[in-house]
């Protein structure tokens, strides 16, 4: 099933890789339209924040959430179009959901807040690196 996928350019995307492309873009959307909720309905803000008193602490994953909507993105379109430098697109993305996704880990323990943030980051964090796994296997 996986082993077929990334042909390196040649066809079609397999069945697996328009799975994992839509995936992709809709981390993409996602990832848009936590910060416009977080920006404009106050309860999400107060139920996702690490630290109410000082915003600027969940503020500041802003510009590298930024960096993961737009390599999702353009690893979506990468998978799709079947493209060499796919799996290294992915695995960055993967990474950059996987490092905060454990700097969350961390606070949550060591502080007692921020359980429902880390609990918004499990699912993508854990299904990117599934995708890049299943991504590099076949392209092996």
């Amino acid at each position: 099933m996986v082993e077929a996928a990334l042909d390196v350019e040649s066809g079609p995307a397999t069945t697996i890789e328009r799975v994992l492309a839509g995936y992709l873009a809709l981390q993409a959307v996602a990832g848009i339209a936590f910060w416009v909720i977080l920006g404009a309905v106050p309860a999400a803000r107060e139920w996702l924040e690490l630290m109410p008193e000082e915003r600027q602490v969940t503020d500041a994953f802003l510009f590298a959430d930024a960096i993961v909507v737009l390599t999702s993105a353009a690893s979506a379109w990468a998978v799709a179009a079947r493209r060499t430098w796919a799996v290294p697109a992915v695995a960055f993305t993967a990474g950059g959901l996987v490092y905060p996704t454990l700097f969350l880990v961390c606070w949550v323990a060591f502080t007692g807040d921020g359980a429902m943030t880390l609990a918004v980051m499990v699912a993508p964090s854990s299904l990117t690196c599934w995708a890049t796994w299943q991504l590099w296997r076949a392209a092996r």
